[in-house]
């Protein structure tokens, strides 16, 4: 969705904070410690795409042309200005190694890059110019198998795919891609409105003027379940995000615009029949806008947004977000675990990176 505000903080030093009741903060990463070539004013980029390989392989996207990546564990990083797009828009980013990534540019030309030397060089492995091109985030089933999404074109969601790392991308078949409401779009707030899932089947959350979550099974089975109780009506508004594990799915939003007013989020239950998916709505919760959530096999979950980052549990939740849910107070737009080890990393505007601790 085009329509996006850019909340400002200031980027600070390597020390906690806003510990909470449940013993967790965030320890912000040193901007001291960012190797940084070109000179760029860390204070000015904003990250809203992460991919945490593991405890030690962090790599983040975001404004400016800019991409950070740490292979310590988020003590030191690489902060890389890709040339030639120093003032793309970088909202996602998928890597396969500490070496090997690729990139989302939103906006037009919409761009996916690809490095194979850790940020080095990038290779454009896809382009397109339309004027009205907006990529709003990126997901793989594997190494090889993955898929971009972008915001209604000619009424329809757009979707490219690749089955070689990458390398390649093409259109989805116009008569598979999931028609839009009127005034219906995504949020390239985090990269986290579109997941590939189980049974080689895809899934995103829209907002605007109604908020849906889609669920395609490609060449098989299409389902839109509508998300009565996110806010809608305004393009500021609806689902930014979701998760899910083997049992559940998170989905959590609000309205940027007004990131102070309290919001029902999502949990739901679900399983795969032969008639597709099937969503049972368990007992929701609330809190501020959040336009992040990662969902762990346990059922503790994190939110992150513009007010804070909470903790919350799908089998035990807190309705209202508070003193007992809060981790930190401060400003983040994604949090991400990693999916091969433990760290939880927090990353958003001003060139803030942390940890979860």
């Amino acid at each position: 969705m085009k329509f996006r505000i850019w909340i400002l903080l200031f980027a600070v030093g390597f020390s906690f904070y806003g510990r909470a009741q449940n013993n967790l903060s965030v320890m912000l990463a040193d901007s001291t410690k960012f190797r940084n070539p070109k000179g760029v004013l860390l204070s000015k980029v904003s990250f809203r795409g992460l991919c945490v390989l593991d405890d030690k392989t962090i790599w983040a996207s975001g404004s400016r042309g800019c991409v950070a990546r740490s292979i310590d564990g988020g003590i030191t990083y690489d902060l890389i200005q890709i040339a030639g797009y120093d003032s793309t828009q970088f909202r996602d980013i998928e890597a396969f190694d500490q070496n090997t990534a690729i990139v989302m540019g939103s906006g037009s030309p919409g761009v996916i890059l690809k490095t194979y030397n850790g940020g080095l060089n990038w290779i454009k492995v896809f382009e397109d110019k339309r004027p009205t091109i907006f990529l709003d985030a990126m997901d793989f089933w594997n190494p090889e198998e993955g898929m971009v999404i972008g915001d209604p074109i000619d009424e329809r969601f757009v979707l490219f795919r690749t089955i070689d790392g990458g390398n390649t991308w093409h259109a989805v078949d116009t008569s598979m891609r999931p028609w839009a409401i009127p005034g219906e779009s995504l949020f390239a707030a985090s990269g986290t409105c579109f997941r590939c899932m189980p049974k080689h089947s895809i899934a995103f959350v829209t907002g605007g003027s109604k908020s849906f979550f889609h669920w395609l099974q490609l060449d098989k089975k299409y389902q839109r379940f509508e998300l009565k109780s996110m806010p809608s009506a305004s393009p500021s508004c609806g689902a930014f995000s979701f998760d899910y594990n083997k049992h559940n799915i998170v989905i959590v939003g609000g309205d940027y615009s007004k990131d102070s007013a309290r919001t029902k989020q999502a949990i739901y239950s679900y399983n795969y029949s032969e008639d597709g998916l099937e969503l049972l709505n368990l007992k929701p919760f609330y809190s501020n806008y959040r336009s992040g959530v990662t969902l762990l096999e346990n059922g503790i979950f994190f939110t992150c947004g513009t007010k804070g980052v909470d903790r919350n549990q799908t089998n035990k939740t807190i309705t209202i977000s508070g003193n007992s849910t809060a981790v930190s107070t401060l400003s983040f737009n994604v949090i991400q675990k990693a999916k091969k080890g433990k760290i939880l990393v927090v990353a958003g505007n001003k060139g803030m990176i942390g940890l979860l601790k």
